[in-house]
């Protein structure tokens, strides 16, 4: 199953509500380029993906064609802490070369890359407020990242 995003839900990046975190005075080092990448949808497209992802968020449908990691630690206290963890992810999802659609909640949700989802992942990832899902479009792997520094990948 694919997820496609309907290319007239995609807003400016400006108008999303968590801007912010792609902004040079909170990332630095996020280049224009890399910027461009990060492609919020409006909040009637979300709720339409999140439909989709649903099914996906629920640990049970996943059992019979996904395997876990298991949850582990997404702690970043250090530049060092936050490059093993890139690493990591990387060696995870190298075998998948697709897009991914983050979600929030059901009205708060972009695609981006993979490369700069890893990359940048602590933009993406907040410890004590979000709960995210991260699913690649081919959906072939789910990353659930939660609010105590904790990350579950399932893959196919």
């Amino acid at each position: 199953m694919k997820i496609e995003i309907d290319k007239n839900g995609i807003i400016d990046l400006e108008d999303f509500e968590l801007n912010w975190r792609w902004k040079e005075s909170h990332s630095s080092t996020i280049s224009a380029t890399e910027r461009a990448q990060i492609k919020p949808v409006s909040e009637k497209e979300s709720e339409r993906l999140n439909e989709m992802i649903a099914y996906f968020d629920n640990e049970d449908n996943l059992r019979t064609a996904f395997h876990q990691t298991g949850w582990f630690s997404a702690k970043y206290d250090s530049d060092e802490d936050s490059r093993k963890f890139r690493n990591k992810l990387r060696s995870i999802l190298d075998a998948y070369n697709e897009d991914v659609i983050v979600t929030w909640n059901r009205s708060t949700t972009l695609k981006t890359s993979k490369e700069i989802f890893i990359k940048y992942w602590d933009d993406f990832c907040y410890p004590s407020s979000d709960d995210i899902t991260v699913i690649s479009e081919e959906t072939n792997w789910v990353l659930f990242y939660r609010h105590f520094e904790a990350i579950n990948v399932w893959t196919k």
